[in-house]
């Protein structure tokens, strides 16, 4: 259940006042938000096709001052007959002086000729009607308007029953190819809390157009490769408790020491999870007072009188508990509510008694619903969003810009918004989300429970031919199998539907042929073999299952040689039996056991569930979410990241730099292999291999991707995910080298040390980039940024940074489908601009990594890789030569763009062991680097 801390009156206003941007934005902001319109309309005649009908009186979003650059930001959407234009957007930024430092835009050219009539067919209610339908939820009962205003602006309705908010919805233009459609914008947020749409409903016709999301969600590989590696199970790592210990004395944002009052104990930044670091206890004190100076929690005594009064307050209850201006902190299965969605029960979240004392008791084999390891997860979880509120706030993501905060002190944005963050999320498992309405609406943050695959074990007493040991997964839907005191325990019959070509056991149809031989027992169910897609769910067949008495349900895989448990994903809430997935062999051999209508016997029983709280990475990934949605395209906007598969959405790529940035310690190197998500999934921190298809490392040997990555053939990126891994592979390159150029501080929350400019940059460049921006896009506001705040002291750095990864001058990014980058006409370039200069990357030992020649791995054994992004008019010569320089492999000639692209790979099985010199003759010159070959 939600935690939601408002009262009825409070978000009225809120939502009304959100749906009055324009006005509020040029009145709080005034002559600059004039003068920004008026840079942006020259500016967009002069530079494109667009007429002056095209952007007269665009609607203003957001504008606010940038105090860290100096910059005023105005971001600003296609405005024509008087209704805005969904995904035509544009945004003008200016100096002090009112000079345009830059601007963008994406509008529809003579968008007027294209208008329909701004009068609708459907009313607002039946757009409501319709939306919920389009999004399989139930019709709504008792709708009614809360907020009345112009359909241009936006009607209130209230929840009808279908939303946890108040619904608004609102007239407006969408943009399909080159027309436009008149659509009703319908918000709801899912009483499940697994998605918060805006749905676009024809005003005309009442036909679905299209929807987007404010739920981030990792579905879309963190549960897949969980359940689709075999991982190796976790062990004790090699360095020691003392060492640990020291680092986190060393760490300027945590304290080593005993419990004690107004503390927690928790994994400190930058430690990312209990594998890697004991729980040490953080004073309260470590709230940084420029960014937090009412402090963390709400008992502190920081905050003015009635500073958290009626709508958050709790101490009445005489409790302490995780609450502050950043954030609510609780677990989500105990969460109650009143019928206004205020909280009533005190008990979800821990108490730190008078003393404020927030130390509890964890112990992984106790399993996560114990009490002192729930109270331990939830105080990790609060004080992690709120480090990450100061850090992230320290580089600019404020109150202006729209930082997560109850109340905002300086009276800029909204406030209204801290983050709820949900420990051990009731609604799903192997998985975590993150929702992003626009500033003044909560963050909602959920991390869910993770199998303990390996310690997941289904046990097969008779018969003997099938008697053994099988690991499997949980399915995602059902009860827990966890919540079962002796787990799935009884006889196995393999199901016989009558319809599936398999023999039956498909599970496609019900009643099954043999419907008297399953009741109340365990059912066998081969995955696919449906004719009927929709059969195929998991969530059909284990109904089907439940329909024919069934207690249970074990679902192997459909390949008969495949070695890995079958994933169980999908949600129905009428499943009420519960399902495990074996692999293919396993199943093959438990099926062939029951041939003859004959029965086996198990029980199946999991290891103690991983807290996804403990994942410091993981936390700071879903937190980025939010960073990256409110920075990008302004604050009041959080359209502009489309996040679906097939475009080149690069949010999953920032929330993975985050969490890495987060978790980086002193003496770490570019070169080690970083993974994401190996607590979660149960891995050795330093072997993974995580949530991601490599890891990330600036060592092209470990991760080699470049821009070719992305496209639509076979095994190119075209997931959501995995086209953010990319994107993150070349920002975390980038960190390395801004770390070797101005070193590594410990102090995150300083303007010294490479990662902090780095940080910095990154959020200045979210705040300028272009809304839904490709990967070029985002290449070229990191340019812009530090242009700005820098006078480009790191241009050269950055273009040969990308330009390594493909993602140089020449490189296109492919077209825009409705005002979205599409994976599809990536062309790579490793060229440089004319004029910059060519930079030897370098790792941690001086070594060079890249541009002007890199070798690897290193060491090398029977094969080395040469690549240099240099340009040639000339095939290059390589060769190696010993120290001495007497030629141990001969000269081999290479095309520029191989090299550029793919390097050369040299056979070096007949070099004898040592230290050697690659040498590469180009027109630019000969580069040289050293190699170590060992065999």
């Amino acid at each position: 259940m939600a935690l939601i801390l408002t009262n009825s009156g409070y978000r009225k206003l809120a939502l009304a006042i959100a749906l009055a941007v324009p006005g509020l934005a040029v009145a709080q902001q005034g002559t600059p938000v004039t003068e920004a319109l008026a840079s942006f309309s020259a500016k967009a005649q002069r530079q494109s096709p667009l007429s002056a009908a095209d952007v007269a009186n665009p609607y203003v979003t957001s504008s606010y001052f940038d105090p860290s650059t100096g910059l005023t930001h105005t971001y600003l959407q296609q405005r024509v007959n008087g209704l805005t234009v969904f995904n035509a957007n544009g945004a003008v930024h200016t100096d002090r002086s009112g000079k345009v430092v830059f601007f963008n835009q994406d509008f529809l050219p003579g968008a007027a000729a294209v208008a329909p009539s701004t009068t609708p067919t459907l009313t607002p209610e039946q757009a409501v009607v319709a939306a919920a339908k389009r999004l399989d939820l139930p019709r709504p009962v008792s709708l009614q308007r809360l907020v009345e205003a112009r359909v241009a602006d936006g009607i209130v309705f209230n929840k009808g029953g279908i939303s946890e908010e108040n619904i608004p919805v609102r007239l407006m233009y969408m943009r399909v190819d080159n027309k436009l459609v008149l659509v009703w914008n319908v918000t709801i947020a899912q009483l499940d809390q697994q998605h918060y749409w805006n749905a676009r409903i024809d005003a005309q016709t009442g036909r679905f157009v299209d929807r987007n999301d404010y739920v981030v969600s990792e579905r879309a590989t963190f549960q897949q490769h969980v359940l689709e590696s075999k991982k190796p199970s976790r062990q004790p790592m090699a360095t020691t408790v003392a060492a640990l210990a020291a680092d986190a004395k060393r760490s300027t944002l945590g304290t080593k020491g005993t419990a004690a009052a107004n503390s927690m104990t928790v994994i400190p930044v930058p430690f990312e999870n209990p594998d890697i670091s004991p729980r040490v206890v953080v004073p309260f004190s470590s709230a940084n007072p420029l960014y937090s100076p009412y402090g963390w929690q709400v008992g502190e005594g920081k905050a003015p009188a009635n500073f958290f009064a009626d709508t958050y307050s709790l101490l009445s209850s005489g409790k302490q508990l995780t609450r502050g201006n950043n954030v609510a902190a609780y677990d989500d299965n105990a969460t109650t509510t009143n019928g206004n969605g205020t909280l009533t029960s005190t008990t979800n979240s821990p108490d730190g008694g008078p003393t404020l004392n927030f130390d509890f008791p964890f112990n992984q084999r106790l399993g996560a619903r114990n009490p002192g390891n729930v109270a331990a997860g939830i105080t990790n979880l609060f004080y992690w969003n709120n480090m990450l509120h100061d850090v992230m706030m320290s580089k600019g993501f404020d109150e202006v810009s729209g930082n997560f905060q109850y109340k905002n002190i300086t009276n800029l944005g909204r406030g209204n918004d801290f983050v709820r963050a949900e420990s051990q999320d009731g609604s799903r498992r192997n998985n975590a989300s993150f929702t992003s309405p626009p500033d003044g609406t909560p963050g909602l943050m959920q991390m869910y429970l993770w199998d303990n695959e390996a310690a997941n074990t289904l046990t097969i007493t008779a018969p003997t031919s099938a008697a053994g040991t099988y690991k499997f997964n949980t399915a995602s839907f059902g009860p827990l199998l966890s919540t079962l005191p002796n787990g799935l325990c009884g006889d196995i019959v393999a199901v016989n539907d009558g319809v599936s070509a398999d023999g039956g056991i498909s599970s496609c149809a019900t009643p099954y042929v043999n419907a008297a031989a399953i009741q109340g027992k365990i059912a066998l169910i081969r995955r696919g073999g449906c004719n009927a897609p929709a059969t195929n769910n998991f969530t059909d067949k284990v109904k089907f299952a439940q329909l024919n008495g069934a207690i249970g349900a074990i679902v192997y895989d459909s390949n008969p040689t495949g070695t890995t448990p079958s994933p169980m994903g999908g949600t129905d809430a009428t499943v009420t039996i519960p399902a495990i997935g074996i692999s293919g062999v396993d199943g093959e051999r438990l099926r062939a056991a029951l041939a003859n209508n004959a029965v086996a016997t198990g029980c199946a029983t999991t290891g103690p569930d991983f807290d996804g709280s403990f994942d410091n990475g993981v936390v700071s990934h879903e937190y980025g979410h939010g960073i990256s949605t409110r920075l990008t395209g302004g604050p009041a906007n959080s359209n502009c990241l489309e996040n679906s598969d097939g475009n080149q959405t690069m949010g999953e790529g920032w929330s993975d730099f985050f969490a890495l940035w987060m978790t980086t310690r002193p003496g770490d190197g570019g070169g080690n292999s970083r993974y994401v998500g190996t607590y979660d999934g149960g891995e050795p921190y330093a072997v993974g291999p995580g949530f991601r298809n490599k890891p990330y490392s600036t060592d092209f040997a470990k991760n080699d991707y470049t821009y070719s990555q992305l496209g639509t053939a076979a095994g190119q990126a075209q997931r959501t995910h995995d086209v953010g891994e990319v994107w993150a592979t070349v920002l975390w390159d980038l960190n390395w080298q801004f770390i070797y150029k101005y070193g590594y501080s410990a102090d995150f929350f300083s303007a010294n040390g490479g990662n902090n400019k780095m940080l910095k940059l990154v959020l200045d460049g979210l705040k300028l980039q272009v809304c839904n921006p490709g990967f070029l896009d985002g290449r070229d506001a990191l340019l812009r940024a530090d242009t700005v705040t820098n006078r480009a002291a790191n241009a050269d750095l950055i273009w040969n940074v990308f330009a390594r990864r493909g993602m140089g001058a020449n490189a296109v990014q492919g077209p825009r489908v409705n005002g979205v980058p599409t994976v599809g006409g990536v062309v790579q370039g490793f060229n440089l601009p004319l004029g910059t200069r060519v930079i030897a990357l370098s790792n941690k030992n001086g070594n060079v990594v890249g541009n002007a020649l890199e070798a690897y791995p290193n060491p090398a054994q029977e094969k080395l890789t040469v690549r240099t992004q240099l340009n040639s008019a000339v095939p290059m010569q390589v060769i190696i030569v010993d120290l001495l320089g007497k030629t141990v492999l001969r000269s081999v000639s290479v095309p520029a763009a191989r090299m550029q692209q793919n390097g050369l790979e040299l056979n070096t099985s007949s070099i004898a062991t040592g230290v050697y010199v690659v040498r590469v003759t180009t027109s630019e010159g000969t580069f040289t680097t050293k190699v170590s070959i060992q065999h």
